[in-house]
This record gives structure tokens, sequence and C-alpha cells, in this order.
């Protein structure tokens, strides 16, 4: 599960925020907005 190192908060995979531009994806906290990850989106 999920924490944020801002709030604390412990998250579902499901609930967290994502977005997409160019390729990357970015993985942000669904309560304080905190950045929680990035990574690429894999060739397919």
């Amino acid at each position: 599960m999920p924490t944020c190192n801002r709030c604390g908060g412990e998250f579902e995979a499901g609930d967290l925020v994502r977005h997409e531009r160019q390729g990357m994806h970015y993985v942000h906290c669904p309560d304080c907005g905190c950045h929680l990850g990035t990574y690429n989106e894999h060739a397919r």
C-alpha cells in the first residue's frame, strides 16, 4: 500500500492520481498532491 511522505496517508494503488505526458506516467497523492513517483510507458 503506497504511503505519502508528506501527509502520511496510506492509499490503495487505484486511489492515486495519475497523469501521462509524452510516455511518462506521474503518480501523486490524492490528498495533498505530493509527487509519489514517475515511470516510463513500456514499448508495446
